[in-house]
């Protein structure tokens, strides 16, 4: 099962702007921007890149968990305690 987390878009100062789903709780994403990358990953998060066929340089990402939310939660929570 893979479970949407949230989409980013990157402003013009290059700064990631969320758009979380709605069964990610507030302090869930507050971890999630705070850790990098490629320790997500190693969590189990995908980050798809979105583009635009319309509008030239829109840079963003879908972020997505492979697994359920309680499984997100219990991987962060693990993070949050190292």
């Amino acid at each position: 099962m893979r479970t949407l987390v949230a989409t980013t878009l990157s402003n013009a100062k290059g700064k990631d702007i969320y758009c979380t789903a709605r069964k990610i709780d507030e302090r869930w994403l507050k971890i999630i921007r705070d850790t990098d990358r490629q320790t997500l990953e190693d969590l189990g998060f995908t980050f798809i890149r979105m583009i635009s066929l319309e509008v030239p340089n829109i840079k963003g990402y879908a972020i997505f968990f492979e697994g359920h939310v309680s499984e997100m939660e219990r991987a962060l929570n693990t993070l949050q305690r190292q």
